[in-house]
């Protein structure tokens, strides 16, 4: 099967025919490929000369231009292809060894970082990026970790081990990802002169919305007034019509549909709901590979490497009881060749201890990552989606704020009409009514005042006639007192009842409209507002997605080739691994074979 594979390539040899080094992470790098010459053979003198200061140029570190704000920012722009490394993982001696620091060295720098500043790094890298399928880190320690070992969990050398390793993959990963490298918060957390305190508390990460919704994807740190007006849609919604793509078959050119491709044409100008199946079939391909990964490889990987750990503990213990046996042989011809046996069962001790390390190392591990990666695309994924449903949230409520302001114009015109007519009305005859008021009115008032003088001259004797007006004056004043002393007293006696009546007086009148007009006009003025509020949000949420779904099929297809060559590099260095045991094994047992055959020689 891998009998056209230069497995036993040296490294030495690879170097000195490659001319240029993908830098992709991890892209595997076989000798024997073809590679294509970055430039043609001189046809003179001339040409040779060009073609070597060409060659110069490419080799000389490039120079940023406007300088740089960092001296780590320049090692990491002058040499692109420099590996960043985790060379210590221990105690922090500044914190009395209370928890584990990892010391970073990129060129000549060094920094140390805990655990907790790699999860806020990556946290705030998906703040800056959400359409990006940002790396991911080691989990944390499990309960099951607590369990086994609750004393020690976080001091475990295997898990510390571990975590080295991938953390550095992760920040090689990062180096690789040309947005992550420039947005001036990355390389930071390499710098050993920079806080990272005031870094996650100043601009860019302090400047992004609590939610990333209501930002620009491509620059969250920078949102417009219109996306303070959109909408938050909830995690649990979905797309009112999405379009169903024709599956994992079709979208990777396996089933009936084998013309659909993965990804949709580069220059053709598609519609979200044409975008739609792709995204939907990538998405399916992720999940499936995530079920084969943290499944049945998973658990067959796992029982595999449990057996050549036991195997290799088998081993060690019969190396030990051949060497002890080959003490006590008194022969001075089969003692040391049975001493030779022993020898061979450490050997394969050794050689199987390192088997079982290196898979684990280059080929468990980078699958559990793999298996990570899946559920960090299905959450860009869900961005997309999100970003999908805030649009339709912000056409639907604008439809809703259009045909309520229509609502609103009408019951004002109808309301407009009827106040004319009535307006109108009342204005027929006027000058009858106020006529014909005045004259009934008047002689109303003659005969009262008739009938008044009448009683009192009945009452008083025609001796009183001269002052018959001042009683009038004299008893009306006692009248009106008794009255006004009445009216205050009316509430006092009703104090109860106001108790009582009164809250609830005042929750109608609170809940009744006293003034509709007003309160319509009101209306109005602030559906017009909400109208004008939602257009700006309708204007940047349609651009917002536009640039989502460039930027993450832009980032899928970087993710997609990135994946393939590990998924190639991890089979060939599963090979190797067991190809290197199997021949360690091999000479050696032929060794101790050729040892044995002495003994029937003589």
């Amino acid at each position: 099967m891998f009998q056209n594979i230069p497995l036993d390539s040296s490294e030495g040899d690879t170097d000195c025919d490659w001319e240029y080094i993908d830098p992709q992470y991890g892209a595997p790098q076989s000798p024997d490929e073809p590679h294509k010459s970055r430039y043609d053979a001189p046809a003179s003198a001339q040409a040779a000369d060009d073609d070597d200061d060409y060659v110069h140029d490419q080799l000389a570190p490039r120079r940023k231009p406007g300088g740089y704000d960092s001296r780590i920012e320049q090692i990491l722009y002058e040499n692109p292809e420099l590996p960043i490394l985790i060379t210590d993982a221990g105690k922090s001696l500044e914190s009395g060894g209370r928890y584990i620091v990892y010391t970073i060295r990129t060129g000549d720098l060094e920094v140390r970082r805990r655990y907790s500043e790699f999860a806020s790094l990556r946290e705030a890298l998906i703040r800056l990026h959400p359409t990006l399928i940002i790396p991911p880190i080691p989990e944390k320690h499990t309960m099951a970790d607590y369990a086994a070992n609750p004393t020690n969990a976080k001091q475990d050398q295997q898990i510390i081990d571990l975590r080295k390793r991938m953390l550095a993959v992760f920040l090689n990963r990062c180096r690789r990802m040309e947005e992550l490298r420039t947005d001036g918060v990355w390389w930071r957390f390499l710098d050993p002169n920079a806080s990272w305190y005031e870094v996650l508390h100043s601009y860019p990460i302090a400047s992004i919305p609590k939610s990333v919704y209501r930002a620009p994807p491509l620059d969250p740190a920078n949102p417009t007034p219109g996306h303070s007006f959109l909408p938050i849609p909830p995690s649990s919604a979905k797309l009112k019509s999405q379009t169903i793509g024709p599956g994992v078959e079709g979208a990777f050119g396996t089933g009936n549909n084998a013309g659909f491709s993965r990804f949709p044409p580069e220059n053709a100008n598609m519609s979200e709901q044409e975008l739609d199946p792709y995204f939907t079939s990538f998405e399916s391909s992720i999940k499936e590979l995530e079920q084969l990964l943290t499944g049945p490889m998973e658990k067959v990987n796992r029982r595999a490497l449990s057996h050549y750990s036991a195997l290799a503990s088998d081993l060690s213990e019969l190396g030990a009881k051949y060497n002890a046996f080959a003490l006590s042989e008194q022969d001075p011809t089969l003692g040391p060749v049975i001493e030779r046996i022993g020898q061979a069962a450490d050997m394969s001790y050794v050689a199987t201890e390192e088997l079982s390390t290196s898979l684990g190392a280059s080929f468990a591990e980078p699958m559990r990552e793999n298996a990570q990666f899946a559920g960090v695309v299905r959450s860009v994924l869900r961005y997309r989606i999100m970003k999908r449903i805030q649009q339709e949230m912000t056409n639907d409520e604008l439809n809703k704020k259009i045909l309520l302001l229509d609502q609103l114009e009408r019951s004002e015109a109808e309301a407009r009409r009827i106040d004319q007519y009535l307006s109108g009305s009342q204005q027929i005859q006027p000058h009858r009514r106020s006529v014909s008021v005045q004259e009934s009115s008047s002689r109303h008032h003659k005969e009262g005042s008739q009938e008044d003088t009448a009683s009192i001259d009945s009452d008083f004797p025609p001796t009183h006639g001269d002052i018959s007006s001042a009683p009038s004056a004299t008893i009306g004043a006692p009248e009106r007192s008794n009255s006004t002393s009445g009216h205050k007293k009316a509430p006092s006696g009703n104090s109860i009842t106001n108790k009582i009546f009164g809250p609830i007086r005042h929750a109608v009148q609170g809940v009744v409209d006293v003034d509709p007009e007003k309160t319509r006009r009101d209306t109005i003025g602030r559906t017009k507002e909400s109208i004008a509020q939602l257009k700006q949000a309708q204007v940047v949420v349609a651009q917002d997605v536009k640039d989502a779904s460039a930027s993450v099929l832009k980032d899928m297809k970087r993710f997609q080739r990135e994946n393939e060559d590990d998924l190639r590099r991890y089979m060939l260095a599963y090979a190797k691994s067991q190809i290197e045991w199997a021949k360690r094994n091999k000479e050696t047992w032929e060794e101790a074979r050729a040892e044995v055959s002495k003994i029937d020689e003589t």
